[in-house]
């Protein structure tokens, strides 16, 4: 992969509040590959581990999603009661920028990076991911499509130039749910550790562009 600056990865796990909050460094270029620096890159135990008591699959199944995050690149996603938004730049030039969703007083949460992305190919695949990041653990990869809800909690008819294609799997080196997709010249990717999934696929249901 061909890289200008080496990407600087700081990962904070707030230890006392039982959740893991993630800072990126990144140059402000818009890039043109994918890179597995611009995921967090956790050492064992695993992300799950951080979240060993967290909400039970059952309730998460069931939990109302009432509230709703809308961020001015123009996309917005609803999220449950008693979660927080934290908000963290990725480089004092503005470049890059990661969105917290957490419930630290019940381990439970998921975050959301995002970069300027400028390269034609928006198609975010198993194979690509292995060309580009062949150091990566990619396990059960998925196609999902991003976009086309419609109010809370309901998805509506699909509006084509509202949806984006991306990949779901599961990283064996972490064990977290990854979320890929690039919509409008941004790559986003949506990490949760496996014990939040079902949360997270919640959330992903609400996804809007606009």
């Amino acid at each position: 992969m061909k890289k200008t600056v080496k990407i600087l990865i700081v990962i904070l796990i707030l230890a006392a509040l039982a959740a893991a909050v993630w800072y990126f460094a990144d140059s402000s270029k818009k890039r043109s590959d994918l890179s597995v620096d611009l995921r967090s890159d956790l050492s064992n135990p695993g992300l799950s581990e951080i979240y060993p008591d967290t909400i039970p699959e059952p309730e998460q199944k069931k939990m109302d999603l009432p509230k709703t995050f809308r961020h001015e690149a123009g996309f917005s996603f609803s999220y449950p009661d008693g979660f927080s938004v934290s908000r963290l730049s990725a480089s004092a030039e503005g470049a890059g920028e990661t969105i917290v969703v957490q419930d630290s007083k019940r381990q439970a949460g998921f975050q959301i990076h995002l970069e300027p992305y400028n390269d034609p190919d928006t198609d975010i695949t198993a194979a690509r991911l292995a060309r580009d990041i062949p150091e990566m653990k990619v396990k059960d990869p998925q196609d999902v499509l991003i976009g086309g809800a419609s109010g809370r909690n309901q998805i509506s008819t699909p509006r084509r130039n509202l949806i984006s294609t991306g990949l779901a799997w599961v990283a064996e080196d972490t064990g977290t749910r990854e979320v890929w997709f690039i919509f409008g010249g941004t790559l986003y990717q949506l990490t949760a550790p496996l014990s939040n999934d079902t949360l997270l696929q919640r959330v992903l249901n609400t996804w809007n562009f606009k």
